[in-house]
């Protein structure tokens, strides 16, 4: 069942909605152990199976779609798609050499897979300011060869509008496309330690050389802190929504 209909698309519910898919996971089974329990003589059963209690975890409304945190998130990661980007372009180019090995001796993407990569990520990006231009009156987008400065330039437009588009039903799938494409891209450039740092402070020592390593924890290169997945995209939300709140009262 939804966790509430309500209920921000984000990144912030993923606890959440995994607890409640499993606990709806823990209704079937309950109801299949019911059955069962029925089937059996009355002498032969045993205490009757208990229901699963329904999870007490917080959930963040959207606000009308999204929690006051993801588009900070979705912000950021909209914005890296076209640093990323060119970094794998760079490799494409031969700037940077050959292509990028991946971790524990997993064949990297050569160039041809790499260029169809851009290729894709540029035919989505193009698609979502193709479907909102009409949607606002505003005039078709200029045509521009594909390439790095078409996709700076589409990326640029789209972050410019982006607190709009966010405010509108149709954008959950953007938004979970945009964060979709951000660890893609990673996973593509993880072995480069650039494309690995991550934005947030330590919330040991606050320095900002928190790195995510191939195992899929973050650990600070200042106090080794570890961090899983969870806790870092908690600090994430937590400092996009500090930086905001800071950003709110400095304009006022």
């Amino acid at each position: 069942m939804p966790i509430n209909p309500n209920a921000c698309p984000g990144i912030c519910n993923r606890a959440a909605r995994a607890a409640w898919t499993s606990y709806d996971q823990a209704l079937a089974d309950h109801a299949d152990a019911m059955t069962a329990w029925l089937r059996l003589p009355g002498d032969d059963r045993g205490p009757q199976p208990v229901a699963p209690e329904q999870p007490g975890m917080p959930v963040h409304e959207g606000e009308p779609v999204w929690c006051r945190r993801c588009p900070s998130i979705i912000r950021h990661a909209l914005g890296e798609l076209d640093d990323i980007g060119a970094l794998l372009a760079a490799s494409v180019d031969g700037h940077r050499g050959a292509a990028m090995a991946g971790p524990n001796g997993v064949k990297p993407l050569d160039h041809r897979q790499l260029v169809e990569e851009l290729d894709d990520l540029f035919g989505f990006l193009v698609s979502v300011e193709d479907a909102w231009r009409p949607a606002r009156g505003y005039p078709p987008r200029p045509r521009r060869a594909r390439g790095a400065d078409a996709r700076m330039r589409t990326v640029g437009w789209l972050l410019g509008q982006l607190d709009n588009i966010l405010l509108d039903p149709w954008s959950v799938e953007v938004g979970l496309d945009i964060l979709r494409w951000h660890r893609r891209l990673l996973r593509m450039t993880k072995s480069d330690p650039t494309a690995r740092r991550s934005p947030i402070e330590c919330p040991r020592c606050r320095e900002r050389q928190v790195q995510r390593r191939d195992d899929g924890y973050y650990e600070c290169g200042s106090c080794c802190r570890l961090l899983n997945e969870r806790e870092h995209d908690r600090e994430y939300a937590e400092q996009a929504d500090q930086h905001q709140q800071q950003e709110e009262l400095t304009a006022r």
